[in-house]
Order: C-alpha cells, then structure tokens, then sequence
C-alpha cells in the first residue's frame, strides 16, 4: 500500500513533498519521531531534485514492511556525499540520510533517470 505524487522541479515542490509524507503517514496512524524523520529525509532528497536534477519529480511512499519513501527524477546522473565545511549551507543532505535511514540506495532507470530511496521503522511508531 502506498502513495505517490508528482511535483514540478521548483523550490515550493520541496514543501509539497513534505506535505504530501506527513499527510500520508498520519493518514495511516504513524506518529512521533518517525514521521519527524521522513520529513526531514525526504525535503532533503527533494531539494536536489529541485537544485541538481532539474526535473520534475515524483515523491512515493510505500509501507509494507518498512516506511520506503523513493524520489525519482529524470536526471541520470548519481548523487553523491560530498564534504563541505560546517559553515557550509548546502552538502549535508546524502549524509543525514545515511545516518538516519534503517537503508537507502539509489535505483538507475533504463528508460534515464533515477531513483533515491530510504527506509525507516514504522510499526512501533503507529497511533493506537
């Protein structure tokens, strides 16, 4: 079971991507510090959609067995960490994902582009 949307490659789309995860993961009765994460993770991911790929952009969430949230766009081009100094305004979002993701990775598309997913626990983190 899952969500998607599809949002314009501009910086009000990032708001919308966060949007769109905390809406879908309250739907589903998930609360707390996971929803905090995913919307933290996901802005990040959506943000070099919107600074480097240059493209529209989906934002998917699935939940079957863990929170999978994927960002998809039509650049080929892979993501990569970089390191910038702590004053750096921009550079750090591959690296929050990897400290606060359960896994993550990066799918390439035959027909061009990519994907960029992350994963979070969800079950204790439901309402109820």
């Amino acid at each position: 079971m899952g969500d998607t949307i599809r949002l314009e490659a501009e910086p009000r789309s990032v708001g919308r991507a966060r949007r769109f995860c905390a809406a879908t993961l309250h739907g589903w009765g998930v609360r707390g510090p996971v929803v905090e994460t995913c919307v933290l993770l996901v802005s990040e991911l959506a943000t070099n959609a919107v600074l480097h790929a240059r493209t529209d952009f989906t934002v998917s969430i699935e939940r079957e067995p863990r929170l999978r949230i994927e960002v998809c766009d039509g650049d080929p081009r892979l993501p990569h960490t970089r390191d910038f100094g702590p004053e750096a305004a921009s550079g750090r979002g591959l690296h929050l994902v990897e400290a606060l993701a359960v896994s993550s990775g990066t799918v390439t598309h035959p027909t061009g582009g990519k994907s960029v997913w992350f994963e979070l626990p969800w079950g204790e983190e439901r309402a109820g």
